[in-house]
């Protein structure tokens, strides 16, 4: 009696031993089909409204245009050194302070693949086939290349971004997308819940100023990438690009119709301008230009700066007698930071009605919380008499 006993314990502890062991098989078989079912693709739409399918785990990324680098590196991080596989042109001959801030961090940018200029049309696409990308970031503008379009009918998985018909909130819709698109929507939603923040708040105000009567400030835009003894571009269209941001800041622009070209010399003095406001950025580390950036000072600038005020008649101006004359990073409004620059320039045009804006402080806050380097240099000067 006690042996069949013995006998059917042993049986029992048998049977549980089984069981146990084929719920734990069901259940790592259920972890397995759970993870083989999770698709490999998904499909996004881009802001051509064209439909994508993308991988759902990128690692291979590249950039048709070096200046949206501030873009992506503001959404990976520390992992867009192993995921940024090529570049367009060199990043350190089109963006000498960009290059010499970034590669601080990331150390792959001087062995990293050079695709050409998109803007002359010359990227091979031979070449990009063979990267093997997962993704292809491209600004809208560059649709109608006939390198783009070989990409597009190849099938690579090319999305386009646009910066330039808004660039108020192009340009952090074009990160929101980005950012889906590389799985860190978290991220880049707070970057963009962040900015708008700040835009929609200088936006707002600058409505309620311009319609309780104050007067626009006339202004004069001008690109600094030439000598001050030459005349650079000014931007009037104010369907896209600066002339957009001036007509939407509530400026009263002189260079209304006149776009990529510069203005006539005469007209700026007949117009007298309120302010005058000149574009810069470290083209070329050599030439006699408006230098702003990372590695740039306020001193240099204002200097630089009191260069124009010899032009023949620009004493007379109103903008030069009261020291209006200031300077604005050409290329801020593009990057993530570039609300700061929306609230610099409110400032600048409304000095009494926006004296409360810090826009050096949350430029470098947004640096602190968002960006892999620390903020350093200028987007912005001011001319000192």
């Amino acid at each position: 009696m006690e042996q069949i006993y013995i006998k059917r314990k042993i049986l029992s502890v048998i049977f549980i031993l089984v069981m146990l062991i084929s719920i734990a098989g069901c259940g790592t078989a259920g972890k397995s089909d759970k993870a083989a079912s999770a698709p490999s693709t998904a499909v996004f739409r881009d802001m051509l409204g064209r439909e994508v399918t993308l991988s759902t785990n990128i690692k291979r990324v590249a950039l048709v245009r070096t200046m949206d680098i501030y873009m992506l590196s503001s959404i990976l991080g520390k992992e867009l050194d192993a995921k940024l596989v090529a570049i367009a042109q060199s990043f350190k001959e089109g963006d000498i302070d960009g290059y010499n801030m970034f590669s601080k961090v990331y150390k792959n940018l001087d062995t990293m693949k050079e695709l050409g200029s998109v803007y002359d049309d010359a990227i091979n696409v031979e070449s990009v086939v063979d990267l093997n990308p997962d993704i292809i970031i491209v600004d809208k503008q560059f649709f109608n290349k006939n390198c783009i379009q070989k990409m597009v009918s190849a099938g690579l998985p090319v999305v386009f971004m646009d910066n330039n018909s808004d660039p108020f909130y192009g340009p952090l819709k074009s990160m929101q997308m980005v950012g889906k698109m590389l799985g860190k929507e978290a991220k880049a939603d707070e970057m963009v819940s962040y900015a708008k923040g700040k835009t929609d708040a200088v936006l707002e105000r600058v409505q309620k100023v311009t319609s309780s009567g104050t007067k626009k400030p006339v202004l004069y835009w001008e690109c600094g990438n030439v000598s001050p003894d030459k005349v650079g571009q000014t931007d009037g269209d104010v369907k896209t690009s600066w002339g957009y941001v001036w007509d939407k800041l509530g400026a009263d622009s002189i260079s209304i119709g006149v776009t990529g070209q510069p203005l006539n010399a005469e007209k700026v003095l007949a117009s007298n301008p309120d302010i005058i406001i000149i574009g810069g950025a470290n083209w070329n580390p050599t030439d006699n230009i408006m230098r702003l950036g990372f590695f740039a000072t306020q001193e240099s600038a204002s200097e630089h700066l009191s260069l124009y005020t010899q032009r023949a008649g620009w004493s007379d101006l109103n903008a030069i007698k009261n020291g209006r004359l200031h300077a604005l990073h050409y290329n801020l409004y593009g990057r993530p930071y570039g609300f700061a620059g929306v609230e610099e320039m409110a400032k600048m045009l409304y000095p009494k009605e926006f004296s409360d804006l810090d826009p050096e402080k949350d430029i470098q806050e947004f640096f602190s919380k968002y960006m892999e380097m620390p903020y350093s240099g200028i987007q912005w000067a001011k001319w000192h008499k």
